[in-house]
């Protein structure tokens, strides 16, 4: 009966808390050497991972490119469609054809006689202000030919 009270004991002690100044991890090379390794084999763990999502979001980035730039090429040969349609109404509405048929439909002619007038040029004596001639004036000082 003593050797089981006694392992009883000796089983509440290892259960109990540690006093206040007891350290709670222990101590010396060993448990250091424990620590080092769970850390490098976590760095080697994590290191790959980091690498594998870069990976992935470098994909899905260059994706996602991929589908804007093939809307934009979509985008572009529709306007491109659209401005050759655009050039070609333009042609149209331009030709010498129906510039005539427009011309009769508002019964105009040709004219039967085409005057020309002849309009003064107007003056060539350059237009300064009163500052720009002074500051003009002033430079002449300087800058003699």
């Amino acid at each position: 009966m003593r050797a089981a009270t006694a392992f009883k004991l000796e089983f509440d002690q290892r259960l109990a808390p540690p006093p206040r100044g007891a350290r709670s991890r222990p101590a010396g090379r060993a448990a250091r050497r424990k620590r080092f390794s769970v850390a490098r084999l976590g760095a080697c763990a994590a290191a790959p991972l980091i690498f594998l999502f870069g990976y992935v979001a470098l994909n899905a980035e260059l994706v996602a490119q991929t589908y804007r730039l093939n809307a934009d090429q979509q985008t572009q040969a529709q306007l491109v469609q659209s401005d050759d349609a655009l050039h070609q109404r333009l042609a149209q509405a331009q030709s010498v054809a129906r510039l005539e048929a427009a011309a009769a439909a508002l019964h105009m002619k040709e004219p039967a006689r085409v005057a020309v007038i002849n309009v003064p040029s107007a003056s060539t004596k350059p237009t300064t202000t009163a500052f720009a001639a002074r500051i003009a004036s002033f430079k002449r000082l300087f800058f003699a030919r």
